[in-house]
């Protein structure tokens, strides 16, 4: 595919997901700008800016965390796994609410320090 196609190419659009090679339906998630998997969250390195598909990386971006917005809405920050490209998505109506819940849990189950010695102090 040329680079001036990908450039017009519509978000809207079907795609087969990178990682776990599902098909995904933007209609499905009630928008017209899927940018991501809603069964492994993953998404493509495909812009620099949000909707220009002018990225050349074309790599996976994993998804590595959640941000709350200041009005509530959840999105996915997702970090590219070649070039470390960090860019946040919101999340689907469709998207694996399970893996979402793992991801902004995730942090509680690394901390940074231990939790015998927290637990002591508050006793």
């Amino acid at each position: 595919m040329s680079r001036d196609v990908v450039r017009i190419r519509h978000s809207d659009e079907s795609f087969i997901c990178m990682h776990c090679g599902r098909t995904v339906m933007p209609a499905d998630s009630g928008t017209s700008n899927r940018n991501h998997c809603p069964h492994c969250l993953h998404s493509r390195h495909v812009d620099l800016t949000s909707g220009d598909r002018r990225s050349g990386c074309r790599s996976v971006m994993k998804p590595i965390g959640i941000w709350v917005q200041s009005n509530g809405e959840w999105s996915i920050l997702h970090r590219c796994e070649r070039c470390g490209f960090i860019r946040s998505n919101r999340i689907a109506g469709d998207d694996n609410e399970v893996l979402l819940l793992g991801i902004a849990a995730r942090p509680l189950s690394k901390l940074p320090f231990p939790l015998e010695g927290l637990l002591k102090e508050t006793l």
